[in-house]
């Protein structure tokens, strides 16, 4: 027992304690978390181990961190973040780790043991992998107003070119070169549907298939760090969504350029007004799936596909009625952006979670994405009006939503709080 105590003091003293604090924030921005919430959580760690003056430096690819640490002194370290992959259930144990710690002053080795467990954890089954993709893509192309039988194409589509990026993640090192495979593949099969009959509408079963490879994260992530003041990561994120959104739009444009050489006519959503609550419910029903469908991808826990999966229909549900009452493209997302976002707030205390988990799943209807694509597509196609005209949609979209969640976040945290919870 003596020597069991030995061995475990001997890894204590080998244990970096600023290392680990580092490891911690490491460990969230890797999984796609925020720039303040790895702050906040490697403070927390900080504090709850004693360690003095933490001052911290955060991007999204360093770690720059110095404090005094007791019985060592004032010391500094530097840790590189690899690229994101988002992994939400690891933000959620992280989180969950860090309340453990400021509320049981465990020890270090703990600490360090737990993180590492929670690296370590497994990837997720390749089936649930291309079934996300098969119910992202059909879901989402049937919410916005496309008929069942394209929705089942671009589930299609949507499935295989997922099969192609998994397999395709271990060996090619370029995302972009990817990202362009994707989209021509994801044109070919597209096409190959339209002529064999399965599919009626070209461009309506692309942007469907395309739902799967939209920068979601990227601009959620862009929009919030913008918001927090943080402008330099936000401006690199939303660099890596343009140059994603430019890919997608080359393979596209040059598959068009070698079948048919000419230029996909835009398709339009469908009349909001001309449709009846009934198809918008089930519209919006739709929506939700697909909701649920990102935070599989996404790597959300289970318990939290259900308010993921009502949230994202409610978001839709929202956005549709204000088209329909008054027509205004920023009103709607405005309104079903501060819904979704406020929610997500409210469902984090509830839930005991980070708003991240319902945040980056709910926010995926309205996201500027696929405006996006369609701006850069139409810009290589030579249409420089109708590239405008998405152009100025996608920036009043991603406006908007940034200042949704900004008004949010200047509401005080109390008012957020359910009246149960404030009592408990």
């Amino acid at each position: 027992m003596q020597n069991l105590d030995q061995k475990e003091m001997q890894k204590m003293q080998n244990i970096d304690e600023l290392e680990t604090v580092l490891y911690a924030g490491n460990l969230l921005l890797s999984s796609g978390a925020e720039i303040y919430r790895a702050e906040e959580t490697m403070h927390r760690i900080a504090d709850a181990m004693h360690i003095k003056d933490m001052d911290a430096y955060v991007t999204n690819r360093g770690i720059f961190a110095s404090g005094n640490v007791p019985g060592k002194g004032i010391e500094s370290r530097i840790m590189s973040v690899p690229d994101k992959e988002l992994n939400i259930d690891k933000i959620e144990a992280v989180n969950e780790l860090s309340r453990e710690v400021c509320s049981n002053r465990m020890d270090l080795l703990y600490l360090k043991t737990s993180l590492q467990n929670i690296a370590n954890m497994g990837e997720q089954n390749v089936a649930e992998k291309i079934l996300s993709y098969f119910l992202g893509a059909g879901c989402f192309s049937y919410a916005i107003g496309t008929s069942f039988r394209d929705s089942l194409c671009a589930a299609i589509i949507g499935s295989l070119v997922g099969f192609y990026m998994i397999c395709s993640k271990y060996r090619i090192k370029s995302r972009v070169l990817i990202t362009i495979i994707a989209s021509v593949l994801t044109a070919v099969l597209s096409h190959f549907c339209v002529a064999i009959g399965l599919g009626s509408k070209l461009s309506f079963i692309i942007i469907g298939a395309m739902m799967d490879l939209v920068p979601g994260v990227a601009f959620v992530n862009s929009v919030r760090e913008f918001s927090q003041n943080n402008f330099a990561t936000g401006q690199t994120l939303l660099t890596s969504a343009l140059l994603t959104c430019v890919s997608m739009a080359s393979g596209v444009a040059l598959v068009e350029q070698l079948v048919s050489g000419t230029i996909m006519t835009p398709s339009v959503i469908y009349d909001i007004p001309e449709i009846s609550y009934i198809v918008l419910i089930i519209r919006s029903l739709a929506a939700g799936l697909g909701t649920i469908a990102f935070a599989l991808m996404f790597r959300v826990r289970k318990r939290h596909f259900v308010d993921c999966g009502v949230l994202g229909t409610i978001t839709w549900f929202a956005y549709m009625i204000c088209i329909r009452i008054w027509n205004n493209e920023a009103i709607a997302v405005f309104v079903s952006g501060f819904a979704a976002v406020l929610a997500s707030r409210v469902l984090a205390v509830l839930r005991r979670c980070p708003a991240t988990v319902f945040l980056m799943t709910s926010l995926i209807p309205l996201l500027p994405g696929i405006s996006l694509y369609r701006t850069i597509y139409y810009l290589l196609m030579g249409s420089a009006q109708i590239s405008m005209h998405f152009g100025k949609l996608c920036f009043l979209t991603a406006f908007t939503i940034a200042v949704s969640i900004a008004v949010v976040q200047q509401i005080p945290r109390n008012w957020t709080i359910p009246v149960r919870k404030q009592k408990e």
